[in-house]
Formats: C-alpha cells, structure tokens, sequence
C-alpha cells in the first residue's frame, strides 16, 4: 500500500517512520508545504520507501493528484483543515486517517466532532474508510475508554487525565504542542457529558488533584473542551454512564496567563487595528510563547495521559486507570521528538498499521472506540508507547 503523510511536522514525522517500517507499506509519501522538511524527514525512512512532495494544502486540485494512487491519506496538519482533506479524499477515493477535530464551529468556525462524523455514510457509500481521531487524546485514550468498557459491568464515570511535569529550563510559559491549540482548548467553554446529558461549562472553573503513576506525580487538573467528552458517551453509553470529562495539567501560571489574556481580549483571532497596523491578539499571544521546535532537547520530565473508569466489576465498586506514560528525554534520544510528538504520533501510526494490514475492514467514519482495541493496544506496546493499568481506591 502506498500512504501519504500530509503535514510532516514532529508528529508526522514519528508516524512515516513508523509506518515505513511495516512490509505492506510500499511508499509513504511525506507532502508538506515546506520544501526541505520531507527532504530531511526522507532520510530517516528506510531506503527507497520515502518519495516527498511539496504541497499547499489549499490548493485543492494539486491535493487531489497528489492523492491519486495513494492507499490511505494521514492528516497531520491542524484540524481547521480537516474538512477540505476528507471532501478531497472522497473526491479521490483515498482513505483517511487524523488526530483531532476542531470546532466548535458557532465559536471557533472549524468543524466539530460532529460534522466529521456525519460523512460515515459517504464514506461507507464510496467503499471507504475515515479513521477519526487517532492521537494519543484523543485516540489511545478513547481505546483506552473501550478496554476499560468491557471490562466493567457497570460504568458511571469516564474521565481522561492528561499529566505532564516536564519543565524547560529559561522558560516560565511553555507548551509541549502548538500553543494556538492549547490556548484554544482552555479558553473554549468546555463540553461536558452530567447527569447522562450533554452539557457545556464555562471555562477554566472546574478543577482538581490527581495522582498520577510516578514519576508524574500529583498534579492539578483542568477541565478544557476535548473530543473524548462528546466521544465516549455515544459509544459507550451502554453502562449507565453518567458522566464523561477531559481534563489536562496547567501550571497555575499558565493558568493566570489564560485569564488574563481573557480579560483583555488577547484570545480573540479576529484581526484588529492598532495605531496604524493590523494584527490578531491570538497570534500575538501565541507569539510570545516559545514554539515546540525550538524545545527539541530542552524538555525533560513526563507525561501521562490515561482514562479513569468508575463503576462495579463483580457488583463491587471499582475505579481503574489505563494510561501510558512517555518520557520527554528518552523520546528525544530515540527519535530527535520531545514526549507530546511521540506519544501523539504513535498511536496514529498503529491505526494506520491496522488499517494497511486489513485489521480494520469496516467502511464509513470511525472514531477510535468503533476498532478492534486488542491489536491497537498490542502494537501501542510494539513500537514503544506500552501501557499500564491500575486499581484506585474505591474513593479518590
């Protein structure tokens, strides 16, 4: 099969290098706008599996040619231009593959969870498959959801909890991925799933400690607006489930910083005029802060991202944590990536190893709860992203 690698950032990049390994993967086609990136990238996939194209997404007829020929499709640019891609997929008859959505569209103008699932049954229609979401969260976190699933008799509460103490030194404000993202996700008012109906809370007011497997440690937690919130109550509802939350560690600075630049409006991506020029305050914002890239090697720590389950085994009750721990350093000792390109990487790549080996057959839009999650998780530890599980007590 021949895969395209759209977008061949840190994340790209660890998903064509693991994906490139794997014997029914004839080519990956590493296409990003930069010219030099797949160059540089190519050099590191195995010889003669790599072929690079520079590509501007924008420019519609050229990505649907670029697609021609191409097996499956994997998305790693930003999800404002998930929509373009899938309708230029289903235009080439190519399946698809991405990490996040964005949206909400009546806040943000990007598509939401939703829209992108509402085309499963054009995809099914035109004999193809869209796997949707396949990050580390949301992704691993939403298999994560499904083993813990099938493991209870009852489930009342699913929670992702997402931990990371690295730290930078020269840094007080950093961020392990985009900051545009980040600042978004934590200013959005968060979606929310209580009393078994979807809700929206205001952002930022919802917070608590959580113990992570060491090293993390303990931590406070934010709830922010996440796919897994809108996710795992329409798959796995079944249960009595009550209720489904996302939340992430912020620094408490990180935290003041976000407030503050509520308040004076510096969130907003709407351009404005300001004595004689014109600007975003988001991009303004975002500017301030370092980029990924230019942590390479710098980040040392942790992060955890894992889900929480809370209902009976037995007629008992029970709280269980799957989660998989990714260490920031080692990440980039292994592959030049700092923790959040790997963790986030990986899992995209086993879905995408599952869909060239006919592991995942079924047509239409599927979200990570809707695979077989034995052979994801299998392959999570295979290629270096294993995972644990433990027992909490009864009450946190």
């Amino acid at each position: 099969m021949r895969v395209l690698q759209l977008g061949v950032g840190a994340v790209g990049e660890v998903i064509a290098r693991t994906v490139a390994t794997v014997d029914e993967v004839e080519a990956v086609v590493l296409a990003d706008i930069d010219e030099a990136r797949p160059q540089e990238v190519a050099k590191k996939l195995p010889r003669g599996k790599a072929e690079c194209l520079q590509l501007d997404v924008t420019d519609k007829e050229a990505l649907v040619a670029a697609l021609s020929g191409v097996d499956l499709m994997v998305n790693g640019l930003m999800p404002d231009y998930n929509m373009d891609v899938l309708a230029a997929c289903l235009e080439a008859g190519t399946n698809y593959l991405d990490m996040a959505a964005g949206g909400p569209r009546e806040i943000v103008g990007t598509a939401d969870v939703d829209e992108e699932l509402a085309l499963d049954e054009e995809f099914r229609r035109r004999g193809l498959t869209g796997l949707v979401f396949f990050g580390i969260d949301p992704g691993a976190s939403d298999v994560f959801a499904r083993a813990l699933y099938e493991q209870f008799d009852t489930v009342e509460k699913l929670t992702v909890l997402d931990g990371d103490n690295g730290e930078v030194e020269g840094y007080d404000l950093a961020c392990g991925f985009s900051p545009n993202t980040m600042v978004e996700e934590c200013l959005l008012p968060p979606t929310g799933f209580a009393g078994g109906r979807a809700v929206r809370y205001e952002p930022l007011t919802r917070s608590r400690e959580f113990d992570f497997p060491g090293p993390v440690g303990r931590m406070r937690v934010w709830n922010v607006d996440h796919e897994e919130s809108q996710l795992m109550p329409l798959y796995l509802g079944d249960k009595g489930l009550r209720q489904a939350d996302f939340f992430i560690a912020l620094d408490d600075f990180f935290v003041t910083m976000l407030k503050v630049a509520r308040a004076l409006g510096l969130d907003s991506k709407d351009v404005i005029d300001f004595k004689g020029g014109r600007f975003s305050p988001r991009e303004f914002l975002v500017s301030r802060l370092p980029r990924p890239v230019d942590l390479y090697g710098k980040l040392s720590g942790q992060v955890c991202v894992g889900t929480l389950a809370e209902g009976t085994i037995a007629g008992k009750p029970a709280r269980r944590f799957m989660y998989q721990i990714t260490d920031h350093q080692q990440a980039f000792k292994d592959l030049g990536v700092q923790g959040t390109g790997f963790q986030t990487g990986v899992p995209a790549a086993c879905a995408a190893i599952m869909f060239v080996r006919g592991m995942i057959a079924e047509k239409g839009v599927l979200a990570p709860e809707r695979i077989p999650y034995e052979p994801f998780l299998e392959l999570m530890r295979t290629y270096g992203a294993p995972w644990d599980v433990m027992d909490l007590p009864a009450e946190d």
